[in-house]
């Protein structure tokens, strides 16, 4: 029995779309390996990420899915994009490719935007990349504790396109 996949074996017009989309609402965020870059595919099946060359790469970590992607659609076409759902996973992504600039959310698993930022600032490839904290808690205590840690800007989200790329800009610009 061969194991290669012909869309010709598949009834379509039997399918039971409300299932999958069942199946993929149950699938959870941990599951999902966001960091990828869109690519194209090679005979070796490993992917090279699609970049222009011109542009500024923008790192977002956030381990909101929604999050991600609205702020990568709002960048997508001035900036490359990559993306981590955590601190952890954008310490690996940062290992194989240095972003110009982080937007790093403040509450996350596993590592905070904080202890990430620390942990940037401790390893000399990284020290030098300008930080953007993202959050959605406007609280006052919380805003103070990240100011005093000296990123390059503070956003709150839900994040507004026109101050994200105004924000970005500046930050970029004083680098």
């Amino acid at each position: 029995m061969s194991d290669d996949f012909n869309l010709d074996d598949f009834n379509f017009e039997d399918m039971d779309l409300s299932a999958l989309e069942a199946e993929l609402n149950s699938i959870e965020l941990e599951d999902i390996d966001l960091s990828g870059e869109p690519g194209v595919a090679h005979l070796d099946t490993s992917v090279e990420p699609i970049k222009n060359p011109l542009h500024k790469t923008v790192m977002i970590v956030d381990d909101d899915a929604g999050t991600l992607r609205n702020i990568k659609s709002l960048l997508e076409g001035k900036y490359n994009v990559a993306v981590a759902n955590n601190g952890v996973k954008a310490l690996e992504v940062m290992a194989m490719e240095q972003p110009d600039i982080v937007l790093l959310d403040y509450e996350m698993p596993r590592m905070n935007g904080p202890e990430m930022m620390r942990a940037l600032r401790m390893k000399p490839e990284f020290a030098d990349i300008p930080i953007i904290f993202l959050t959605g808690v406007n609280d006052r205590a919380q805003i103070t504790a990240a100011l005093a840690l000296h990123p390059d800007g503070y956003l709150l989200k839900p994040v507004n396109r026109e101050k994200l790329l105004t924000t970005i800009g500046d930050v970029l610009s004083k680098k």
